[in-house]
């Protein structure tokens, strides 16, 4: 696609910023609103068949759809959507300055319990704002995590999306599972979509609050059904025989966040997010660790991750990951 392409009279492309395997995004200019924004597409070519093409189609438009009902810090946001040529388009938000939080953890290696702790918290205020619409991601994983340069996190690319209480949640072929291996709850490596609910995005956030303290998932294996396997059979290691600094309570909350069965997990995103704030920074406010109360919008605090060598990566990086 070239430069200064103006899509749909109101959009003029400027620079790519990656390609992945469902599409591409570019970074460009809304002239009407004059902000830079991400603009991210997919189209036929990325496809084998009209019936994969069709389901994409789907998937992007619900994406869009749930995105622009939820109005949160910690979700990145979307602004527009539409269809241009043969191209379905998603306007989101860019950041500058951001990286993924897969990036962060490789450049920097595990987190301090205080930095985990707080990312952690800010995944469940942004999951519990996306819960409360009736949203499941179904796909939470370092990847799809931004982070910018100030410590605020923020959760993108709901391509796997799963909207409650509808009749036809399922946009991908009957029994096939969804979501990373590595972060995926047990319920899902079956292909049995029913049975998954927000608590699924629970379970994928324990294996997040994993990696972040110790730079991997919690089970590792050379294939993506040997991971499964163990997702659904074996014990995740104690957090507190990986490093000696993690709370006896605080690797409780993740080994129960990681059980096998979604009954045994915490109910809902605002409880994990309370569990989590006697492990927040000292320098949090006192309305962020007092109560979860105001989960919306108290979610951010100054605390700093080390700089990034990757100045240009945006949020628009995450979303060109596998589906």
């Amino acid at each position: 696609m070239p430069r200064s392409e103006r899509i749909a009279d109101r959009y003029e492309l400027r620079a790519p910023i990656g390609r992945g395997a469902m599409g591409e995004v570019w970074e460009s200019v809304d002239l009407r609103l004059k902000r830079t924004v991400a603009l991210k597409f997919i189209h036929p070519d990325f496809l084998e068949s009209d019936d994969e093409w069709q389901r994409a189609v789907r998937r992007f438009r619900r994406e869009a759809a749930a995105l622009a009902g939820v109005d949160h810090p910690n979700v990145a946001a979307v602004h527009d959507a539409g269809e241009w040529k043969t191209l379905q388009y998603l306007v989101m938000q860019l950041v500058p300055g951001t990286a993924t939080l897969a990036d962060l953890v490789a450049e920097h290696g595990p987190l301090t319990v205080e930095d985990a702790s707080a990312s952690g918290a800010q995944i469940a205020a942004g999951l519990s704002a996306v819960h409360e619409a009736g949203i499941v991601h179904r796909d939470l994983k370092p990847q799809n995590v931004m982070v910018a340069p100030d410590g605020t996190l923020k959760i993108i690319d709901f391509g796997l999306v799963a909207m409650t209480g509808t009749a036809s949640t399922r946009l991908t072929a009957a029994g096939e599972s969804i979501g990373a291996p590595d972060y995926r709850a047990p319920e899902q490596a079956g292909g049995q979509h029913s049975l998954v609910d927000h608590r699924a995005d629970l379970y994928s956030l324990g294996c997040l609050l994993h990696f972040m303290l110790t730079t991997r998932p919690p089970f590792c294996a050379p294939t993506a059904a040997l991971v499964a396997l163990a997702h659904g059979s074996q014990s995740p290691a104690r957090l507190g025989a990986l490093r000696h600094d993690v709370a006896p309570d605080l690797e409780d909350l993740v080994l129960r966040l990681l059980a096998k069965l979604p009954d045994d997990r915490p109910g809902d995103a605002a409880s994990v997010y309370a569990d989590l704030a006697p492990h927040l920074p000292s320098s949090a406010p006192n309305a962020l660790r007092a109560s979860v109360s105001g989960l919306g919008m108290d979610v951010t605090w100054p605390f700093r991750f080390p700089a990034s060598p990757r100045p240009t990566a945006t949020i628009a990086d995450g979303i060109l990951g596998q589906r």
